[in-house]
């Protein structure tokens, strides 16, 4: 297999560059992962499979009982409990004992203490009870493509949960607030966060290498409202606080490639927002976001199948992750673009040759996978039924669907 040296080595030669200096490569550098990310999306590609797994987080209501809540308040605390130690995220959704009304985490202020999205209506209290229902959203792992399925183990058998866009779990009306089985998920958002800030803080950054003392961590986010950045400069392991406050984050990037993996944490190192991965091998770690429905009643692992985006070539000693097989078809692809660069005509030639090979690699390195609307076994319980557009059950008769559609 052909390393990203050998590539771009063998791309100066048909385009016919100058082959022994550099003065080219940062060009065709570019080119061959602009191609790598090209190919990487014409097909469920084998070599792109990937398996994983995250684990639910259930309800919690640690604590003495001693609940405070005021009518007309947004505050609320718990004697006892420890919410930035056991990692309570914002959004999750919260009840109390004096109110039938279910409400949402707005910030965490202490491990006691936090605020809601919306004033409190019910009974003020000092002795309610509450209980921080089920985490709702779970990151994917990292360059998830759009292209999975998610499964688990919890009725004894495995599940495959079905996906629903977010338009149409809405349309539906269904009480997001539900506990149960994950049957259902959703996807929306995209981001290079882990986890938010529970409550606006400044951001630190620190790395798992002594030698990374020149880069800078570059931070974009919300700051008093308004899109804001800052940039702080490493200092290896020494962990370094930036100035501004924020209150969510939208992206975090390096100035150039580090030999530690960084940590970016706020809260007091309380949460952690990102970790970049050591070397530079993509322009951005992007986590795709799932929502499970029903909220999850269990501490249970969601299987993760899936096709991932590629990485890009950095360094001259990086293999790409498609197989040598796709070594032609890059290097194809990419003189014709250079040759098209250069208004030749021969980009035409090596573009249908490109176009060839990628039928070729089509007929043996493709999963095929059909997507059919499927009916419910017999017996089965309910999903996705209620957002059934197509047939209806009753029109196949009573064997089908799950039993309190018969």
């Amino acid at each position: 297999m052909q390393t990203f040296a050998d590539l771009k080595a063998e791309i100066k030669r048909r385009a016919i560059r100058d082959q022994g200096g550099t003065q080219y490569d940062a060009t065709v550098g570019n080119l061959i992962n602009s191609s790598l990310f090209r190919i990487g999306r014409e097909a469920l590609w084998r070599s792109l499979r990937r398996t994983s797994k995250f684990t639910t987080v259930t309800s919690y209501t640690t604590g003495s009982g001693a609940v405070s809540v005021t009518n007309g308040s947004k505050n609320f605390s718990v004697t006892g409990a420890t919410f930035l130690t056991d990692a309570i995220r914002i959004g999750r959704k919260i009840e109390f004992g004096t109110s039938s009304k279910t409400y949402e985490i707005a910030t965490i202020t202490s491990e006691t203490a936090g605020t809601l999205t919306q004033s409190y209506e019910g009974t003020t209290s000092t002795t309610t009870s509450y209980e921080i229902l089920p985490q709702e959203e779970y990151n994917f792992p990292a360059q998830v493509s759009h292209r999975m399925f998610l499964w688990h183990d919890d009725y004894g058998y495995p599940f495959k949960m079905e996906y629903v866009t977010d338009q149409e779990f809405r349309d539906a009306g269904v009480d997001d607030a539900q506990v149960g089985t994950p049957v259902l998920y959703r996807m929306w958002g995209e981001d290079m966060v882990l986890a938010q800030p529970v409550a606006a803080s400044v951001m630190t950054v620190s790395s798992s290498s002594a030698s990374d003392t020149t880069q800078t961590i570059t931070i974009f986010g919300t700051v008093s409202g308004y899109p804001d950045f800052e940039s702080i400069n490493l200092n290896g392991t020494s962990t370094v606080a930036g100035s501004k406050s924020f209150s969510s984050i939208e992206r975090v990037v390096k100035s150039a490639s580090t030999t530690g993996r960084i940590t970016v944490t706020s809260n007091s190192a309380a949460v952690t927002v990102s970790v970049l991965p050591v070397g530079d091998t993509t322009a951005g770690i992007l986590y795709r976001k799932a929502q499970l429905w029903p909220l999850p009643q269990s501490v249970m692992d969601i299987k993760v199948q899936y096709y991932k985006d590629v990485y890009r070539l950095v360094n001259d000693n990086d293999v790409h992750e498609l197989g040598q097989e796709f070594d032609e078809a890059i290097i194809l692809l990419c003189v014709g673009k250079l040759k098209y660069q250069d208004n030749q005509k021969e980009g035409d030639r090596f573009i249908s040759l490109y176009t060839d090979e990628l039928k070729s690699l089509k007929r043996t390195n493709v999963d095929k996978i059909d997507h059919f609307v499927k009916l419910r076994k017999p017996n089965q319980g309910m999903s996705k039924d209620f957002l059934t557009k197509n047939l209806n059950f009753s029109q196949l008769g009573g064997a089908y669907g799950p039993m309190w559609r018969r």
